[in-house]
């Protein structure tokens, strides 16, 4: 039999109801890099000997860092969904009283000795990463937010964290991510709270990597 153009959009109708009827859901092949922010001018340059995932703690003193705790959990991986072991990520922010530890911050906010200021962890092997912090103060102009150094195998991203819920339309920096998606992108996720303390969810997609 000779198949006419009528037989084969009446072949291809039937594929499509039965792919519509199983709607079986498709991961995307590639999912967008994290977007790439300033560095900011605390990149930290005087830097505590302790550098672990805990920066409520400093060793040898025994209080805690004044501020709300939270934990932050994610991980690092490539645009196709695979993960990035061992990447090394770098993290600097605001004490819990709105101040860097850094010689060039003149806000006139107090120093947290108990509070380590900055950390430079390890993503395991399957790209998972933990820190232990305090909830940063905005600082003039910018609202809540942490930094990152991302290091992978071949892609570094140097970017910042942003929290829901913040009038991040009002940062110097949140708005020129003009696209939802790429504001989504930088905006953790708040998971849940337990005894106070909050955790928060950012997963880092390294473009390249």
């Amino acid at each position: 039999m000779t198949l006419t153009r009528r037989h084969l959009l009446m072949g291809f109708t039937s594929v499509v109801g039965a792919s519509a009827a199983i709607a079986i859901p498709v991961e995307p092949l590639t999912r967008r890099g994290t977007p790439q922010l300033t560095t900011g001018p605390f990149y930290p340059l005087d830097r505590p000997f302790d550098q672990d995932w805990d920066l409520t703690r400093v060793p040898g003193r025994p209080g805690v860092a004044q501020g709300v705790i939270m934990d932050l959990h994610g991980k690092v991986t490539t645009e196709q969904g695979r993960p990035v072991p061992g990447a090394i990520l770098d993290v600097w922010q605001t004490n819990g009283l709105g101040r860097y530890h850094h010689p060039s911050d003149t806000v006139g906010k107090p120093i947290d000795p108990n509070f380590q200021g900055s950390a430079v962890i390890r993503a395991d092997v399957d790209g998972d990463y933990r820190i232990r912090t305090v909830v940063p103060l905005p600082y003039e102009r910018r609202q809540r937010h942490i930094h990152f150094d991302v290091r992978g195998e071949k892609r570094l991203l140097v970017t910042q964290m942003f929290f829901p819920g913040e009038p991040n339309e009002r940062d110097t920096l949140f708005p020129g991510l003009r696209n939802e998606v790429l504001q989504r992108a930088v905006t953790a996720e708040l998971v849940g709270i337990d005894n106070g303390v909050k955790t928060f969810r950012w997963n880092i997609v390294l473009a390249g990597e």
